[in-house]
């Protein structure tokens, strides 16, 4: 049964879509149909939302009702250029995208493609501002982390596909267990009794990377081990070269690698190759992500899989349900591990 009603609140925290169904006694889906204007709602639980949200002086988003009536039928998805010279089929953007494309055309809504690059940086931001397109989904790459500030009061409703290093960031994300992800991979290397373990870490403005450098240190601990080196690169495959170039020589004798993406994790065992150790004899190797180039790498790469194109079509959901306010609960999706044959 709806609730009585709730009181006005007097934190001065502006009341989000969750808090008015709450306080309604429905579901945050119900509240958002009912405040889109659907008539397809109970009449009592109907009225229960209308009237939490007049005591709860809830704004309803503007932005979102017309993402819903179909004000331009448009929604951007952000991505990286650069992930263009990696070739977009295999990197982590093109997962979510196709997700996200899904869930957009069987709404009926168009996907708008928007590339950013460090050239222009202001260019995407006034884009979504002049009203283009009804919502935005950015996913998110430390290449275009500078958006962030751009984007954090904008007008519109958006969803990050991946987390950003903010602690609270001011609109929904949609993300996996990287920590627990990160401990599938350091485990899988242990069990293969590998004990000179290091890491390569992505870039420290990706909330999701940090997650990872969590769940490598957890893993160790929890077998007794101190945690191995860290070196950072940008999930890139030159900066994982990189990184693995001055992890050897470091320690020569290094017998375990975990990347943060497959493409650093591919660039690790060129330099492996290239120094006279083998994968996975005298080096295992496990990457992060499981996408295309994981499959094709040489040897094929054990990686940890995120559930990318489930990360699309759920934010892709938020915007269609007109639920993505700040402050909406989005489920943390789960990872696993794809064995291959470098381990």
């Amino acid at each position: 049964m709806p609730s009585s009603g709730p009181s006005t609140p007097t934190s001065g925290r502006r009341p989000t879509l969750v808090t008015v169904a709450h306080a309604a006694g429905v579901s945050r889906a119900t509240a958002s149909r009912v405040l889109s204007g659907s008539t397809s709602v109970d009449a009592s639980m109907a009225a229960a939302v209308w009237r939490a949200a007049r005591e709860l002086r809830y704004e309803t988003n503007k932005a979102a009702q017309s993402l819903r009536s179909g004000r331009t039928g448009s929604i951007a998805l952000v991505a990286a250029a650069s992930e263009l010279d990696q070739g977009i089929g295999g990197t982590f953007t093109a997962a979510p995208v196709r997700g996200a494309t899904k869930v957009l055309i069987e709404a009926q809504i168009q996907p708008v493609l928007l590339l950013v690059d460090g050239a222009d940086p202001g260019r995407v931001a006034h884009y979504l501002r002049r009203g283009h397109v009804d919502g935005a989904i950015v996913i998110l790459q430390h290449e275009i982390t500078f958006l962030l500030d751009e984007l954090r009061d904008l007008d519109l409703p958006l969803v990050y596909v991946g987390r950003p290093a903010d602690p609270q960031p001011s609109h929904p994300v949609v993300d996996c267990d990287n920590a627990e992800g990160a401990r599938l991979a350091t485990r899988a290397l242990l069990e293969a009794g590998r004990r000179r373990l290091v890491m390569i870490a992505g870039p420290s403005d990706i909330g999701s990377g940090e997650d990872r450098v969590t769940g490598f240190r957890e893993e160790h601990e929890a077998w007794g081990l101190t945690p191995g080196r860290i070196a950072r690169g940008e999930f890139t495959l030159a900066t994982g070269a990189a990184a693995m170039a001055r992890l050897l020589r470091h320690d020569p004798a290094i017998d375990g690698v975990f990347a943060s993406s497959d493409l650093m994790a591919v660039g690790a065992v060129r330099v492996l190759h290239g120094a006279g150790r083998t994968v996975p004899d005298d080096v295992s190797v496990v990457g992060f992500d499981d996408t295309v180039v994981a499959a094709t790498c040489d040897p094929p790469l054990t990686s940890v899989r995120q559930p990318l194109e489930e990360m699309g079509r759920t934010a892709a959901r938020l915007l269609v349900d007109g639920a993505a306010a700040a402050g909406a609960v989005v489920p943390v999706l789960s990872t696993s591990l794809t064995t291959r044959e470098s381990v």
